[in-house]
């Protein structure tokens, strides 16, 4: 019997261009069923309220038959079954990019109090992986639970949320890539996180000691298809499993921050925090191009950053030397 939970809706990424892969990934067959098939099958036993994010309305016939296929199957067996499965192309009006464009786009459509972001290249991601991050997002009482690797790499794309917090801060990063445009630098999904009041970042390890059916590559996702070969006969390669990779050994940890946003669209608040402080002097910056406010902005980012390295998050506070300019020659991480 499915058991679903009736406060969870799930967001399925699809619109990704697949570069590296070659042909569009959604749609590849792997051992009887395409990667969006796999994820939706996940998400159906879960949650009935489903949205799959593709990048243009072209692309709906081609995903309409994949969502007929599994939900003709799963009616086959259970006729009194009830979907709401939506496709939603992204918003051309967004000024964010990639992944974070598909989430602002269709977060909204949904109406659960957490809402499961599955990212449709992760084909051996199942529904006891997605019940753990589920079950985890309700007890610790937090804005996100995303799966942690041992080399504190982090799958944002593949985590639960809680909706009223993301909505907030995708709203937020959204009015400041439209200010910004070329200057905004921050549509990489982790900092989602970084703008959350509180993360937990659930070591894959520690999934895997909870339940012993949950290996840690269930939460590996697949950049091309060489990576896929040899996935499916067996060779654990990947950096974020290999163990002798795994240097930082990163625990699972909990981070909770206040802050206290200003929206560059509606500018009523007075910014309190490391990161809203970080973030606002850097719009400052980007508008006037006093280079005062770079500094005052590199000074609370480097603030930010030292939060996770205290906690052997080495990747999240490394982060921002590959996204903002100058910085590696003005501190060190």
């Amino acid at each position: 019997m499915i058991k679903r939970h009736k406060e969870l809706s799930c967001l399925i990424l699809a619109g990704g261009e697949s570069k590296r892969f070659g042909e569009n990934k959604a749609l590849f067959s792997f051992a009887g069923f395409t990667f969006i098939e796999r994820a939706l099958n996940v998400a159906l036993d879960v949650s009935p309220d489903i949205v799959i994010s593709i990048r243009e309305e072209a692309q709906i016939n081609e995903y309409s038959t994949a969502v007929d296929k599994i939900i003709k199957k799963r009616c086959e067996k259970n006729k009194k079954e009830k979907f709401n499965i939506k496709l939603i192309s992204d918003d051309i009006n967004c000024g964010l990019k990639g992944p974070v464009k598909g989430i602002f786009s269709s977060i909204k459509s949904l109406s659960g109090e957490f809402i499961l972001v599955m990212e449709c290249d992760a084909p051996f991601f199942n529904t006891e992986a997605a019940r753990a991050l589920i079950s985890k997002a309700k007890t610790e009482n937090v804005g996100a639970v995303v799966p942690l690797w041992p080399n504190s790499v982090v799958e944002p794309l593949l985590a639960c949320y809680k909706r009223n917090d993301i909505i907030h801060i995708l709203n937020l990063l959204n009015n400041y890539s439209l200010s910004l445009k070329d200057d905004f630098l921050f549509n990489d999904a982790i900092n989602i996180l970084r703008l959350l009041p509180s993360v937990y970042y659930y070591s894959v390890m520690d999934i895997a000691e909870n339940s012993p059916n949950l290996p840690p590559y269930i939460f590996i996702n697949i950049n091309n298809k060489q990576d896929l070969d040899k996935m499916a006969k067996d060779k654990k390669v990947f950096p974020a499993y290999n163990k002798s990779l795994m240097k930082d050994n990163a625990k699972s940890v909990k981070i909770r921050k206040v802050n206290k946003f200003f929206d560059v669209k509606n500018p009523k608040n007075v910014p309190y925090g490391i990161m809203a402080k970080a973030l606002y002097y850097w719009w400052v910056y980007a508008v006037t191009k006093n280079y005062i406010y770079f500094e005052k902005s590199i000074c609370f980012f480097k603030k930010d950053s030292a939060v996770y390295l205290k906690h052997g998050l080495n990747f999240m506070g490394n982060k921002l030397i590959k996204i903002l300019p100058g910085l590696n020659n003005i501190i060190t991480l």
